[in-house]
């Protein structure tokens, strides 16, 4: 599989022999010009993902010649390759477009760093351009449920096949991963969306009081009641009734809920006269069932009654690649309709965080960070604001990818010149470079 599709422009043929060569065995496609027409005919034609330009090209072989084209090649990365080392052509180069900056001749190790970073930095742009242009055009998907990735495209086709039935549905994962929202999707796209869809977490309400809660009350039944109350489950007749953290139900409440699904039939708490109630149960657990059935905490029976369906959710940090798309939509019901942006840099950023909290832990900071903003860019130091409460003291920016990976690379060459007393061979071997390269590496990083 091709790492990418590179455009080389220079007029030295054996410049452009031998790097093509060498990035084609580094598992590169490549297509080489020789002077301006031909490069811009091969790139109007092809489809590149780098252009490698040298600046000095004919006819009159200045780098005035190369600057003309760098306007030429939209988003494509372009890093300039040139004999020319004058500091003042370089920013010109960037400022007029260039990525990167590169002195002939070139260090193919350095090359091929600045090439992955720069292919990097497109992928990601590509990304986040698709993911904006599907965010904007709304949601496509009746779901509701956010995400590109295999696991998520599953989840939504099981939700898809399983809506129209009124089997029940457990849905297992960790906490925070959107359970609810699975749960409400299989309820829009069922025939009972008309009806209502009525949750109960059932750790959060006390044992004595759960029965209550779902089957309701008759007047006198227990102290302060002084009327009949119907139950959660007599509300959600015709609909769904959704049992969140299904694993905290006290044992006798799993007796009396057996019962119901067994026959669709309960008794109000103090009441004589049972009832019926056509419900579709879909529970959620981040519990181990099997472990608590070995263990005697939960019945098998209620397991297999309550399981229909299983549907299991991930942690984020097993799909990331929904992360950005997630946080765009986020924000956009945050901004309530305002202009708020998240910037690559940030959504980088926001990637390499372990969201041990899952999905609700990301709407949470994007809502605070959304709230703490004062411009129309979400900025690094807002979403760390509302993740801890104050701001790193190591001030992380925007930076380009490749400011970042220079001071990387310098902290790591001067760490080995001093293990080596300032021995280049040495310190080349141990960093896995020739002492020309290193040289050169020392030489730009102003070592």
């Amino acid at each position: 599989m091709k790492k990418g599709n590179i455009l080389i422009i220079d007029d030295e043929s054996a410049f452009l022999r031998l790097s093509s060569k060498w990035l084609e065995e580094k598992g590169f496609s490549v297509e080489t010009a020789g002077d301006a027409g031909t490069a811009l005919f091969a790139f109007k034609t092809g489809r590149f993902d780098l252009v490698l330009l040298d600046l000095s090209l004919p006819p009159s072989n200045t780098p005035d010649e190369g600057l003309s084209l760098l306007g030429s090649f939209g988003a494509v990365p372009v890093i300039v390759l040139t004999g020319h080392g004058e500091r003042e052509l370089a920013l010109k180069a960037v400022s007029l477009g260039a990525w990167d900056f590169l002195h002939k001749p070139v260090d193919p190790d350095m090359l091929e760093v600045v090439i992955e970073r720069a292919l990097v930095k497109r992928n990601l742009e590509e990304e986040v351009a698709k993911l904006r242009r599907t965010l904007s055009s709304g949601p496509s998907d009746p779901t509701g449920i956010v995400g590109n990735s295999r696991p998520i495209r599953e989840r939504r086709n099981l939700v898809r096949r399983i809506a129209p039935s009124s089997i029940n549905v457990m849905i297992m994962g960790p906490s925070g991963t959107g359970k609810e929202s699975v749960a409400r999707a299989i309820h829009a796209l069922s025939p009972r969306r008309e009806k209502p869809f009525m949750p109960v977490h059932c750790g959060a309400i006390p044992s004595e009081l759960l029965e209550s809660e779902l089957f309701g009350h008759t007047k006198g039944s227990f102290t302060g009641a002084d009327r009949d109350k119907p139950g959660l489950v007599e509300a959600a007749n015709g609909g769904v009734l959704f049992l969140d953290e299904a694993g905290e139900m006290p044992p006798p409440m799993q007796v009396k809920l057996l019962r119901f699904l067994q026959d669709g039939t309960y008794l109000p708490v103090g009441g004589r006269i049972e009832k019926k109630a056509d419900v579709r149960i879909i529970s959620a657990t981040n519990r181990d069932l099997d472990k608590m059935i070995a263990e005697g905490t939960f019945r098998e029976d209620l397991y297999y009654r309550l399981k229909g369906i299983v549907i299991r959710t991930l942690p984020l940090k097993d799909h990331m690649e929904d992360l950005p798309l997630l946080a765009m939509r986020f924000l956009k019901h945050a901004a309530d309709g305002a202009p708020r942006r998240l910037p690559n840099g940030v959504l980088a950023w926001l990637m390499k965080q372990p969201w041990n909290g899952n999905v609700r832990e990301l709407k949470n900071i994007i809502e605070s960070a959304t709230a703490l903003s004062t411009g129309k860019d979400i900025t690094i130091e807002d979403v760390q604001m509302a993740m801890h409460g104050t701001i790193s003291e190591e001030r992380i920016t925007d930076e380009r990818l490749g400011s970042q990976v220079d001071a990387l690379e310098k902290k790591l060459i001067l760490a080995a010149l001093e293990e080596t007393g300032r021995n280049h061979s040495e310190t080349a071997r141990r960093l896995g470079v020739s002492r020309a390269g290193l040289l050169k590496k020392m030489k730009r990083l102003d070592i």
